[in-house]
């Protein structure tokens, strides 16, 4: 078998393994006989062989020989000899003997293929240049001629083939600019609802909302001190429940009464929770107080975690007795509610039973409860004298009554039952009468009237069927419960 060169491609033999075909195999479209392709060149001429095939089944390896010195009769002292230099016979000149390579084909030196059913046959390329034949110099400049016309060379194109030019319509920058400003819209909205997350809410970086722990307090204190209720519930976090009295008009009539003055406001430390002491001194009044406020950076902003104080207005009403607090109505449901620190008056509006003076309160802060003893209510001079007119109005009903015993009166008289009393003779009169309020109870609204008097009784008895006059004379003590919540105070009897 002869070795090729790897860059020329030789003869290809046919495949000796297909058996010769029939007349009618060749005319089957499967038996059309394995096209080859045949290459000429003037290089040189490929040589028919004949190959051999070869038996592997009997095929053994060889033994190697060792045809080299032994150990001991090589001299290790020795000089190295010298590397023998590389041959420069070349790898062809030793197959085919040719020692030069022969030029490559160039584009358009190599005839087409023309193809004949399955068969491709190829033309002889053409003489192939000799090393004596020099290649003229293509032209490499603008400046020099065209080879082949002697022409310049045609002007630059203005556009440069290299960029992609695409036609943008004249609607396109309106859109663009419509979507970025979408965009800048969206990422705003994605920032600011983050910045509470986050700690950076513009009011805060612009100062319209305190920005540390002990400045919140400090604008808490102005709001109160300004009777800016609504101001100073922005500061509260949670907000206080029931704000009946957390409004404008209840903070300005605490401030007319006592106004609420800051002396000091000073942060403390912070909590491992997240929040901060901070404590404040002021006065309401005349009455200096000195107490902590707990902050915390919630929802974008400072703000205070403590009640603002609060005021428990069950132990202070007057059972259906009407309750105002600096001029606002209590509903009688409620029991305690919050306050800001500052003075309430406490008042009935009732002409029988208000708050005796002083009937205010201060709320100094929200871990100091309020002195609610110091309050107390009182009977009024229309009170007193309601109560005394309900006892009188009750004693002359039952001096009217026609009976010995009559239910819910002072008098319980025993007949003779041998001398059974003619009813409609009975009267009775009174002498020394006298009542005084002994004892009040004015958190029920009722007070206790003692009666004390002497009682006559002129009555006729019928002694076997004649008539006769039993005058009969008895001191005794009564006590009298009115009510004084009612629109009009009732007495009752009670011993």
């Amino acid at each position: 078998m002869s070795i090729e060169d790897p860059g020329e491609p030789g003869t290809r033999p046919a495949t000796p393994a297909w058996p010769p075909s029939s007349a009618a195999d060749r005319n089957h479209p499967a038996s059309i006989p394995t096209p080859v392709r045949h290459d000429t060149s003037d290089a040189y001429e490929a040589v028919d062989e004949e190959f051999e095939q070869f038996d592997w089944d009997s095929w053994q390896p060889g033994e190697l020989s060792d045809d080299g010195p032994a150990a001991d009769e090589v001299d290790w002292d020795a000089p190295a000899a010298a590397p023998e230099p590389p041959e420069t016979t070349s790898w062809r000149a030793k197959v085919i003997g040719e020692g030069d390579w022969v030029r490559g084909v160039t584009i358009g030196e190599r005839e087409p293929v023309v193809e004949t059913g399955m068969v491709s046959t190829q033309k002889s390329a053409p003489e192939r240049l000799s090393e004596e034949d020099e290649l003229e110099p293509v032209p490499s400049t603008l400046s020099e001629p065209l080879l082949a016309s002697g022409g310049a060379w045609p002007p630059v194109s203005p556009v440069s083939h290299d960029i992609v030019h695409v036609q943008v319509a004249p609607w396109a920058p309106f859109t663009t600019g419509l979507a970025l400003a979408l965009a800048m819209v969206l990422v705003s909205a994605a920032i600011v609802s983050q910045a509470g997350r986050l700690g950076l809410t513009l009011a805060v970086l612009t100062g319209q909302v305190p920005t540390s722990a002990d400045a919140v307090v400090d604008a808490y204190l102005v709001a109160i001190s300004r009777g800016d209720a609504t101001k100073a519930l922005s500061y509260l976090s949670p907000k206080p429940d029931n704000p009946i009295l957390l409004t404008n008009a209840v903070l300005n009539q605490s401030n007319e009464q006592s106004p609420l003055t800051i002396l000091s406001v000073k942060a403390g430390s912070s909590d491992i929770n997240g929040t901060q002491r901070v404590t404040a001194t002021y006065a309401i009044g005349n009455v200096e107080v000195s107490t902590g406020f707990t902050t915390a950076f919630a929802e974008g902003q400072w703000v205070i975690r403590d009640d603002p104080g609060r005021i428990g207005v069950g132990s202070l009403r007057a059972s259906g007795i009407p309750l105002f607090i600096n001029g606002q109505s209590v509903p009688d449901t409620v029991d305690s509610l919050p306050a800001f620190p500052g003075t309430y008056e406490l008042s009935t509006q009732s002409p029988l039973i208000d708050y005796a003076s002083p009937s205010t309160l201060v709320v100094r802060s929200s871990d100091e409860a309020p002195i609610i003893g110091a309050v107390t209510l009182e009977l009024t001079s229309a009170g007193q004298k309601a109560a005394l007119d309900a006892v009188n109005a009750a004693v002359s009903a039952c001096l009217a009554k026609k009976e010995l015993q009559p239910s819910g009166c002072p008098q319980n008289i025993e007949s003779d039952p041998n001398e059974p009393v003619l009813p409609d003779t009975i009267a009775y009169s009174a002498k020394s009468e006298s009542t005084t309020i002994s004892d009040e109870d004015l958190r029920l609204s009722t007070v206790t009237v003692t009666y004390v008097a002497e009682w006559h009784l002129d009555v006729k008895v019928n002694v076997n069927g004649t008539p006769r006059d039993v005058p009969f004379t008895f001191d005794f003590t009564a006590l009298w419960q009115v009510t004084m919540s009612g629109a009009r105070p009732t007495a009752v009897l009670i011993s």
